[in-house]
């Protein structure tokens, strides 16, 4: 018998920021509702479950209009039954959160979205990737 394969192609039509801060993640999220005058909401952690048992769960702040989206993610699993280390993005593990931004393109380029978030009180570091050229890129889809 044949075997078929299933492929699916997704659309990343999102930018994905990097960032490393010590903030606890409610404070990391009222930081960044000052500085894009948006609302940061704490909404239901997102949980993935793997084939060798090991749960991930990520703690999710998100503000959403119509035309646009902005996600806080933390990278690092949240989970408190789980005595190792989990990653969203393990090949990212230096970074503490996770940002996706969707539709403001017509108020910030990239550059601007990265020195803005560069410029959050207590935020160390910000990188933006190419979600494309990420090995676990998968796990964003939710």
């Amino acid at each position: 018998m044949k075997k078929r394969k299933l492929e699916a192609d997704f659309d990343y039509n999102f930018a994905l920021f990097g960032l490393i801060s010590t903030l606890k993640e409610y404070k990391l999220a009222w930081l960044l509702n000052n500085q894009f005058q948006i609302q940061l909401d704490k909404v239901s952690d997102i949980e993935i479950e793997f084939l060798k048992s090991q749960n991930l769960v990520i703690s999710n702040y998100l503000f959403k209009t119509e035309h646009s989206c902005f996600r806080l993610l933390t990278n690092k699993s949240v989970n408190p039954y789980d005595d190792h280390l989990a990653f969203l993005l393990p090949e990212l593990k230096r970074f503490d959160y996770l940002t996706i931004i969707q539709g403001f393109e017509d108020t910030y380029s990239e550059q601007e979205l990265k020195v803005r978030l560069s410029e959050v009180p207590k935020v160390q570091y910000v990188q933006k990737f190419e979600v494309v050229e990420l090995k676990s890129r998968e796990n964003l889809i939710f």
